[in-house]
């Protein structure tokens, strides 16, 4: 990553206006393409700066300038957003600190139960009040989630950029078509009410700044099934909360949905089981490709632990999915393999 900020005489007079140092600029550690820095003052800014962002009439910097704010209106707990300059690709954003939810829960008697009652209330009122005046046009991806973005995007993945990739192992796509396809299916039925999808509501992404929660990383949003972002959160790689804790959570989650709107449990907690199973080979996925293409070597500490997920959710399936329960094992024993 390039230590350098960008520097142009707009930001120049940006960052003068909010009374912060565009020399003194610290770079922050990211894991996507975009880069950051934090501009010191009597109130730190963050600069975020990516000059070539995804997407074609809307790019990923807008998706972010217009989610955001969109976001920001209805209650949610995002970071400000105090400039953008889409020609030169950058943007200037609240601070929110360095406290991310996995360092909070990693702290000597930290309160679980109250981080996460926190994040979980927060997601509710994200994806309820996300969903209202959402607009698709906004997405610089794909504006809502379907069957055939599980298909390609979480499960094909996971073929290629883990199994293939990473681990190297030899297994074609028509192995595991007929399970993926049913895996999709169950994950999203039809008639699946949408909500706002965060899609990445996990540790790394929700910061607390003066005891609070703040939503990061929110640009990939987009329309889908209300049961994918508390998998994100309880099944996150960063922080195994293990079986107990998740049922706990969870329970807690369709608690707070229920305050809001009418839940059938049973198939809530159905479809909830297939998207998980799907979240984690994204993860998964996203690994292998991060480890591996993007030469991101701290992602590789986080294999094991989606592996141990994966691998748990599987057998909770007791046999539903027998052919990515044996590649899902090979993989892990070769990654065993590998150390």
């Amino acid at each position: 990553m390039n230590s350098v900020p960008p520097d142009s005489p707009r930001l120049r007079a940006e960052t003068r206006r909010l009374g912060v140092s565009l020399t003194a600029a610290r770079p922050l550690a990211g894991g996507s393409e975009r880069r950051f820095f934090r501009l010191p003052g009597p109130e730190p800014v963050v600069l975020l700066h990516h000059p070539t962002p995804p997407g074609g009439k809307v790019s990923e910097n807008d998706s972010y300038i217009l989610i955001g704010r969109h976001l920001r209106r209805q209650g949610i707990p995002v970071p400000e957003i105090y400039a953008y300059c889409p020609e030169e690709g950058w943007l200037l954003l609240e601070d929110v600190g360095d406290l991310s939810l996995e360092m909070a829960m990693t702290r000597a008697g930290a309160d679980w139960r109250a981080l996460y009652a926190e994040a979980l209330q927060v997601l509710v009122r994200q994806q309820l009040k996300g969903r209202e005046g959402f607009d698709p046009a906004w997405c610089f991806d794909t504006p809502r989630v379907t069957r055939e973005f599980l298909l390609v995007r979480e499960c094909r993945y996971f073929l290629e950029a883990f199994l293939k990739g990473y681990v190297g192992l030899k297994v074609s796509e028509e192995e595991l078509a007929p399970e993926f396809e049913r895996l999709v299916a169950a994950a999203l039925p039809a008639g699946e009410p949408e909500v706002f999808l965060h899609r990445d509501y996990q540790s790394r992404n929700l910061f607390l700044k003066g005891g609070r929660l703040r939503v990061l990383d929110f640009q990939g949003g987009r329309l889908g099934p209300a049961g994918y972002d508390p998998a994100a959160l309880l099944l996150d790689p960063y922080v195994e909360l293990g079986p107990a804790r998740e049922a706990e959570l969870l329970d807690r989650y369709l608690a707070e949905l229920r305050t809001h709107l009418a839940v059938d449990e049973d198939a809530f907690r159905e479809t909830y089981w297939h998207l998980a199973l799907c979240r984690t080979l994204q993860v998964l996925g996203a690994f292998g490709f991060l480890t591996l293409v993007r030469k991101k070597p701290q992602f590789a500490g986080a294999i094991p632990g989606a592996l141990r997920g994966l691998m748990r959710r599987l057998r909770e399936g007791e046999g539903r999915f027998p052919v990515l329960t044996e590649v899902a094992a090979a993989a892990a024993a070769r990654v065993r393999e590998q150390g």
